[in-house]
């Protein structure tokens, strides 16, 4: 065997050691340093580890390629799974969900997401990567001559000395291999459960069992098609065309009972206000303070008083921790992500074009539309999706008349929304319609922000084991959705002084990420009590409603909950959703997980035909 051919087989072997390592390393650090899950995972589908490796393998081999340099090529292998394992932890940390590709779309907005992590930690990330770069540029220098990894130059011009021609036939051979041997993972047909030839499979509606169960890599790659939308049998013109005058004819007779909106100077206020979650919460007959008890009183006394007085229900999540984005564009819109699976703000509105929203329907009713957001306005494509969406102004952080935070909080707090609202409300005409999403509540909970905490968790079985650490971020919760209570109580004083007629939906969008007793507990019973957060219609004038008590549902229904309390008449989609909400009131996975559920029906299938219609179709659907 002549020197390059030494180089070439002790190269490949090299990094097939590396990319085994790797792969290794890229899921010990998916399982968030668990040693115990990460050897279940690699002796429990021993042939989907080794396949994972086998696609690192491929990946590396590219950068080789690029490099000239094996050493190199695994240095910089293990840099990138540094990076996306770092993003991936934090993310979980807080939303509980894997990095999912659909997060690069927010790499423009990393110096607003920068500050939902600690300054430590990316320090910590950034020193790792400096020694790895420092290891790398070692054994290139003193080890790699002694194993045959370095290649000795020949030939008499630039290519030839570079090896450029056996470079390039690495790269394109490592590449065809890597696309081919993954075009089973990233063309799927995305049904709930798909079976794949290594023995597992991927799990469409749940993608922590379907990175669990499939590594890392093949995870992520099954995701890549949510990028875009795949569109779904039976998907024609004559089928939407059928479908909106069967609801058209329903909306003509139905709407002959309602009150009619454009005869209403009613506006109307939608508030999603970040991470407001009641710790008195109880579902299911299972209450939360039995995992999380604490002292001193009610968190939230005027949630609670307005839900004795109002409309009031519990709106299932779709998540814990995060998703923001994608509770309001299910409630703005009374589409699903159930199918979509993505993060539709930043993958398809703004592609989309017109999107119809509650804001585009009570503009045809005569109303101005205005959405206020106390934080970075580009941060998940809002500035495009809320005007796709039908609102005309949006007024974010840097066009606020009220920026007061609650001691070192670096978020704008309710109050000062809040007094956005209303100065909006004053100024405006009499039929307004006004999506509002805060930030006081977001994470993190930094101990510091408040120099006193009213409430504080007690010891039980649960909590006996929290450190200091644990237990100051919980009572900092505590106190900044106390406060906020408190902040709604003033706004609902403010509209009761108010001569104008004013209708408010308000919602808590998900509970935080701090519980994990509940988060991330065994019985899916508890689950769901991190799941469930409040939601209530009020109006500062007699409005009738038609009923006390609101269903449990999902962001997409809820809207549409509203105009039927009101008693106001709809549009044809919003009769079709009457059905969906009917049929299917909890639209996501995480509570369908384990439920024998018919998505078949001609109620459902139809609302998946609709949903696509409208965000990758023709749009066939006239809205009438």
């Amino acid at each position: 065997m002549n020197a390059t051919q030494k180089y070439y087989f002790c190269s490949i072997l090299f990094l097939a050691a590396a990319a085994i390592f790797l792969t290794w390393f890229l899921e010990y650090r998916y399982f968030i340093n668990d040693f115990s899950r990460v050897w279940s995972f690699v002796f429990g589908s021993p042939a989907v580890f080794f396949f994972n490796a086998f696609l690192m393998f491929l990946l590396i081999c590219i950068i080789w390629g690029l490099t000239g340099a094996a050493g190199t090529a695994a240095g910089l292998g293990w840099c990138v799974v540094m990076i996306l394992t770092y993003i991936h932890i934090n993310k979980f940390k807080s939303r509980g969900n894997p990095l999912l590709p659909e997060d690069f779309q927010l790499a423009s907005e990393a110096g607003s997401l920068s500050k939902f992590v600690s300054v430590w930690s990316i320090a910590k990330l950034l020193i790792s990567i400096a020694l790895i770069i420092t290891l790398t540029f070692f054994f290139n220098k003193k080890v790699a001559k002694r194993i045959y990894l370095a290649r000795k130059k020949s030939g008499k011009n630039w290519l030839a000395k570079k090896a450029i021609g056996a470079r390039a036939a690495i790269v394109l051979i490592a590449f065809l291999g890597f696309y081919f041997s993954t075009d089973f993972a990233r063309h799927n047909d995305g049904s709930r459960y798909e079976d794949i030839f290594l023995g597992t499979h991927f799990t469409a509606w749940n993608q922590n069992r379907n990175y669990d169960d499939n590594g890392f890599i093949l995870g992520f790659l099954y995701n890549l098609q949510k990028l875009r939308l795949e569109q779904p049998d039976g998907y024609t013109e004559g089928f939407i065309a059928d479908l909106e005058e069967e609801y058209t004819a329903i909306a003509e007779v139905l709407n002959k009972e309602r009150l009619e909106i454009s005869e209403q100077d009613v506006s109307v206020v939608i508030i999603l206000n970040e991470s407001f979650y009641d710790p008195d919460t109880e579902f299911n007959g299972l209450r939360f303070t039995d995992y999380y008890p604490h002292d001193g009183g009610e968190i939230t006394p005027v949630l609670h008083e307005l839900q004795k007085n109002y409309p009031s229900g519990q709106m299932y999540s779709l998540d814990y921790g995060g998703g923001t984005a994608n509770i309001e564009f299910e409630t703005f819109t009374g589409l699903t992500n159930f199918w979509v699976n993505t993060v539709p703000y930043t993958a398809l509105i703004p592609r989309a074009g017109k999107v119809p929203s509650i804001a585009s329907y009570l503009k045809d009713q005569g109303y101005t539309a205005t959405a206020i957001h106390p934080f970075n306005g580009g941060m998940y494509k809002r500035n495009i999706a809320l005007r796709n969406e039908g609102f005309d102004e949006f007024i974010t952080e840097l066009e606020m008349d009220y920026t007061e935070h609650d001691g070192n909080s670096e978020y704008i707090n309710d109050r000062s929304a809040y007094q956005q609202v209303l100065k909006t409300l004053r100024e405006g005409n009499k039929k307004q319609v006004i999506g509002l999403i805060t930030m006081q509540n977001h994470t993190p909970y930094n101990f510091e922000n408040y120099e006193t905490r009213d409430f504080h968790v007690l010891q039980n079985e649960y909590t006996s084991g929290f450190d200091e650490n644990k237990i100051h971020e919980i009572e900092t919760y505590y106190q900044t959705v106390h406060n906020s209570d408190a902040y709604l109580g003033e706004f609902i004083q403010e509209l009761e002084q108010m001569d104008e007629k004013v209708v408010v939906l308000f919602y808590g969008d998900h509970s935080p990420g701090i519980f994990d007793v509940t988060n991330s507990n065994e019985s899916k019973e508890v689950r769901d009590l991190s799941r469930v957060t409040p939601y209530f219609v009020y109006a500062n004038y007699d409005a009738g409603f038609m009923k006390k008590e609101l269903p449990t549902t999902t962001p997409n229904c809820m809207v549409n909950t509203m105009l039927n309390t009101l008693n106001w008449k709809k549009n044809s989609r919003y009769y079709a959703l009457d059905d969906v909400c009917i049929e299917q009131p909890i639209l996501t996975a995480t509570w369908l997980d384990g439920l024998d559920q018919d998505f078949d029906s001609e109620t459902m299938k139809a609302y998946e035909l609709l949903t696509f219609d409208i965000l990758g179709g023709k749009k066939y659907w006239h809205d009438n």
